[in-house]
C-alpha cells in the first residue's frame, strides 16, 4: 500500500539502477533523473519518466548515494519538491539536505502544515547527515 502525501509536497523516489545503466543527461536547465516513484507509487504507465533537477544538488545527492544508502535507505534517493496551492514548484529538499529555491516568495506560499514539514524533514536529514560527514569527506577524496 503506498502512503498518502501531503497535497502541499511530492515525494520523487530516484531509480538509482536505471541512473547507473544510462548516461546521465545534463542540460542547460538542470539535470534529468529518472523517476521510479511520485509519492510512493509506481510509475508504470511511463517507464522512462524523468524529471529535471537542479544539477549540484542533485549531482551531490548521486555522489553520496553510497554512503547515505546504508543509512537512510529509500531516503537516500528520494527528493521532496514541496509546492503551492496551483501546483508550481517552491523549494526542493535532497537527502543531503541540501536545499534547491524554485520561487524567492516560497514561504508566502506554504502553509503552516507545510512550513512545519519542511522544518521537521530538513532537521532529521541536516541531523543524519552530519553524522555521517566523516565518511562523506572521506568519499570526496578519492
Amino acid at each position: 500500500m503506498a502512503k498518502k502525501t501531503a497535497t502541499f509536497k511530492n515525494e520523487y523516489t530516484i531509480d538509482m539502477a536505471k541512473l547507473n545503466k544510462q548516461p546521465t543527461n545534463y542540460t542547460i536547465n538542470g539535470i534529468l533523473l529518472p523517476i521510479e516513484k511520485i509519492n510512493g507509487v509506481d510509475v508504470t504507465e511511463t517507464p522512462n519518466l524523468t524529471k529535471l533537477f537542479a544539477e549540484r544538488p542533485a549531482k551531490r545527492m548521486i555522489e553520496q548515494y553510497p554512503v547515505l544508502f546504508p543509512i537512510t535507505n529509500r531516503d537516500a534517493r528520494t527528493i521532496i519538491e514541496y509546492i503551492a496551492s496551483d501546483g508550481h514548484a517552491l523549494i526542493s529538499l535532497f537527502p543531503n539536505a541540501d536545499l534547491d529555491i524554485h520561487d524567492q516568495n516560497w514561504q508566502e506560499h506554504l502553509t503552516m502544515a507545510a512550513l512545519e514539514d519542511l522544518r521537521n524533514t530538513y532537521d532529521k536529514r541536516k541531523k543524519m547527515f552530519e553524522g555521517i560527514r566523516g565518511a562523506l569527506h572521506a568519499l570526496s577524496k578519492k
